[in-house]
């Protein structure tokens, strides 16, 4: 934490800091996790908003393709990329600038596909389509049943290149990846082959839940592609939180310098109303307390989020300027101006680094 202190001012916090050697090998070692099993990846940089300092450090690392669901971030990573791809459904509104920005895109409504060839076609270009199947996680997806009939209405459009099929879990229903729903979907990838007479270059099995089951000599051979984020930025698979081979997992630490620090009541003193987000919260009565007030506040993350790397600092409440913890329990003494250490999940990384407040420090 001192060394945090001495080589940056404090006017440049809240700060996350970026520990570039454990993401370089994070990147490096996934790469080689992926050759061994004949695997091809897109790298999703929707958490990190595309910055670039890391965006540098993963073409250092050797990684060429590239998603995410935010046009602007894509086209801030094309200079690095050798393939782009749009990992959501894409708006009828932003046909043009899809087929003008990435090279592949996520799909599952035929008028969205017409709307893209439509817009392809003017572009005098073929746009990329890979088709989400809905394998039970109920966000995005064709229904399996519908899969045959919508290809075959886009597999003659002018303007598309049907690239494949993907199912995505662990995203909504929050439903696993496991070795049943990669054989239903591999199954799927077989039929469409053999009734169009095609080889798909995307059979895409979902994220970071995948990557624990490779060893398994069940691991359908016919899927070839991942769409990766949790597993490189925070090295663990999305289905059951486990750690990936020896993946780093304490890349990212955002600190926050204490701005108070004083004994109150742990019970306010009044007619007690509704609060800045509107919730008219209740309070346990635990007499006087130490309490730290922190630098960092609802508009920079969802407090909920981030975790102390120490115990003992327990999160009371906030404001979107401040956060407020109980530290009555934690076993050292702490002043003004020392900084807390947090560790981010995945959900917090995307609002960190989307927020201009707070600076971003490769170390």
């Amino acid at each position: 934490m001192e060394d945090i202190v001495s080589s940056y001012s404090f006017k440049r916090l809240p700060c996350i800091t970026i520990n570039k050697a454990k993401l370089k090998y994070n990147l490096q070692t996934l790469n080689e996790i992926l050759e061994a099993k004949g695997m091809n990846a897109h790298f999703s940089t929707q958490a990190i908003a595309a910055y670039e300092p890391i965006i540098k450090i993963m073409h250092e690392a050797g990684i060429q393709n590239f998603a995410d669901s935010n046009l602007d971030n894509l086209i801030k990573v094309k200079p690095y990329a050798k393939s782009t791809l749009l990992n959501r459904i894409p708006m009828i509104s932003e046909a043009r600038k899809v087929v003008q920005t990435v090279d592949i895109s996520l799909n599952s409504e035929l008028k969205v596909i017409f709307a893209l060839s439509d817009a392809a076609v003017v572009e005098n270009k073929k746009h990329g389509v890979i088709l989400s199947v809905e394998l039970g996680d109920l966000a995005e997806g064709i229904l399996p049943e519908d899969l045959i009939d919508t290809i075959h209405q886009i597999l003659n459009l002018r303007g598309i290149d049907f690239k494949g099929i993907r199912f995505n879990l662990n995203t909504f229903a929050g439903v696993k990846t496991t070795l049943d729903k990669l054989q239903l979907f591999a199954d799927l990838a077989k039929q469409i082959e053999q009734r169009f007479d095609l080889s798909c270059e995307f059979v895409s099995g979902g994220n970071s839940g995948a990557i624990n089951l490779f060893d398994n000599e069940e691991f359908p051979a016919e899927i070839n592609h991942l769409i990766l984020s949790q597993a490189w930025l925070l090295g663990f698979d999305t289905s059951n939180q486990f750690r990936i081979a020896d993946l780093h997992q304490d890349i990212f630490s955002l600190y926050a310098e204490i701005i108070e620090n004083k004994r109150k009541e742990s019970f306010p003193q009044g007619e007690i109303g509704y609060n800045y987000q509107l919730e008219n919260r209740e309070f346990e009565d635990i007499g006087n307390i130490r309490r730290i007030i922190l630098a960092l506040g609802a508009q920079d993350v969802d407090l909920n989020l981030i975790k102390p790397k120490e115990k003992g600092i327990d999160f009371i409440g906030s404001t979107l300027d401040y956060s407020i913890y109980n530290i009555s329990e934690y076993n050292r003494e702490v002043n003004v101006g020392d900084l807390i250490e947090f560790i981010p999940n995945y959900v917090s990384l995307n609002r960190l680094f989307n927020a201009k407040r707070i600076t971003k420090v490769i170390m």
